[in-house]
């Protein structure tokens, strides 16, 4: 879909005012004719980068959302004290270590420059500062996995202390409460058989039942599983 300075203007006209941009690059070049492009919309202003805490938007233009800058955007982060300015990057690259961390600093929105406009950029900056995001869908769809691996992290975390088990022997009950036997955990989790049979004796004597039959029902009747 081609996306048009009709949509930056709407969303300008929501906020009454021009908001305020602190404007970085990898590039010199890069940055003076980005910042020129902007500054001729009535719907930005520049502002320096010691303005980043009163800033409605920081936008990156960048090679690479690289470790250096992700380091940046850690201090940014930490100077806001908890509430970081939302991040607009306009990058040709990207991992998926660094877009989980950098979504943790105020990465709101993620385009890539060479699919992307400048007309683009501006529009996902003015989404930005009115708290909403773009991202491309493989991006959006590591974000998913990533929180839902991060929510079952916790998960594990909270019962292993309910249940007194660590989250490996959690693990291990779940997998034979599913039917899977000690070879097929074994092969799951590249553990040896005899250190899964150890973890499964382990659990069954934490838990104080006689086998792993009685395991697995009393993790399951105490909502460990």
């Amino acid at each position: 879909m081609t996306v048009t300075m009709t949509q930056a203007e709407g969303i300008a006209g929501a906020l009454g005012a021009p908001i305020s941009v602190v404007l970085r690059a990898s590039d010199t070049i890069l940055e003076h004719a980005t910042s020129a492009y902007l500054q001729t919309r009535a719907t930005v202003t520049i502002v320096p980068q010691q303005g980043l805490a009163e800033a409605d938007v920081s936008v990156l233009l960048l090679h690479s959302l690289d470790d250096d800058w992700l380091r940046i955007l850690k201090q940014d982060a930490a100077r806001a004290g908890g509430s970081p300015v939302p991040v607009v990057v306009m990058a040709d690259r990207v991992n998926e270590r660094q877009l989980t961390l950098a979504v943790e600093y105020g990465l709101t929105s993620f385009l890539y420059r060479s699919s992307s406009s400048l007309e683009q950029l501006l529009d996902a900056t003015m989404e930005a500062s009115s708290g909403r995001s773009r991202m491309p869908d493989e991006l959006v769809g590591h974000l998913i996995a990533e929180l839902g691996h991060q929510q079952r992290q916790q998960t594990l975390a909270r019962l292993t202390r309910r249940g007194g088990l660590s989250a490996r022997e959690i693990e291990v009950l779940r997998m034979l409460s599913e039917g899977m036997n000690t070879v097929e955990i074994s092969e799951r989790m590249s553990y040896s058989e005899r250190t899964i049979k150890g973890i499964i004796h382990d659990s069954v004597k934490q838990l104080k039942c006689k086998n792993r039959t009685q395991a697995v029902a009393q993790a399951v009747r105490t909502g460990i599983l």
